[in-house]
């Protein structure tokens, strides 16, 4: 589940004030769309998840917090094919070392301005995000920031902040 620290950063980067159609890949537990749904809950929002476990989940988190979504479960790359309406925001939260096949079907559905934000948490998705990005001129504007958190804890009869995974955020903007 991504942590509220980074979730905070990924939905500020959304820009979701002025957003109509959300995509997510890589929903996972539906953390991000869910909070999404709560303070916006006028937008169409389609989540991809890969796992059978992963989209139980997801509809369990939305029909807890009272949200609707459209929930695809499925390799991203192939079920973007079946996708015919059009997105202002995409949020990425994984691609299963797929990005360029994945980028390669959404980015016909993006609206003129769309706001992409992906996040990840190595060094090699990281570099791969920014090769993409370079290499393919539709995408500017480029934002990143690297999100390190730490929450209280007991460590015996003291309290101390144990450090959470860091995590890079990234934003660019389609078109011209």
């Amino acid at each position: 589940m991504t942590k509220m620290e980074v979730r905070g950063t990924i939905i500020s980067y959304l820009e979701l004030e002025s957003a109509h159609s959300v995509l997510e890949v890589g929903a996972g537990t539906g953390s991000v769309t869910i909070q999404m749904l709560k303070t916006n809950p006028t937008l169409s929002v389609v989540a991809i998840e890969k796992t059978s476990e992963g989209t139980e989940l997801i509809r369990l988190n939305a029909e807890k917090h009272g949200v609707t979504l459209e929930i695809l479960e499925g390799e991203a790359s192939t079920l973007l094919k079946t996708v015919s309406k059009k997105f202002d925001r995409v949020y990425l939260g994984g691609t299963g070392r797929y990005l360029s096949e994945i980028m390669a079907e959404i980015t016909p559905k993006l609206e003129e301005g769309a706001v992409i934000v992906f996040s990840v948490i190595t060094l090699e998705s990281l570099n791969e995000i920014f090769a993409y990005v370079k290499d393919n001129e539709a995408f500017k504007d480029l934002e990143a920031s690297q999100i390190q958190a730490s929450r209280l804890e007991m460590l015996g009869s003291y309290h101390y902040f144990k450090p959470l995974n860091p995590c890079y955020v990234i934003k660019v903007t389609y078109g011209s």
